[in-house]
């Protein structure tokens, strides 16, 4: 299981938990988190999509793997690295 409940004590937005809870399933099911994957679940708009990635990038939850834009895989980053605030 690759989902750490200290996502809930960032105080991220819905989207962001949202996102990271279908990262972690995907890498649960042995799939790859890329982007596109995500998108064939997610059910919010491609805007939403975005803000969430980048609001986890921003507090080192996620780290994109790509050539640009919002394309590629998601990386996972270890709970101790990611930032806190407040």
């Amino acid at each position: 299981m690759h989902m750490d409940r200290a996502v809930f004590d960032l105080k991220v937005s819905v989207h962001a938990v949202s996102l990271y809870i279908l990262i972690c399933a995907l890498l649960d099911d042995g799939r790859e988190p890329t982007v596109d994957a995500v998108r064939s679940q997610w059910s919010a708009s491609e805007e939403a999509l975005q803000a969430a990635a980048a609001e986890l990038a921003a507090r080192g939850v996620v780290r994109m793997e790509s050539d640009g834009g919002l394309s590629g895989r998601f990386s996972l980053q270890p709970s101790a690295q990611w930032i806190r605030v407040g």
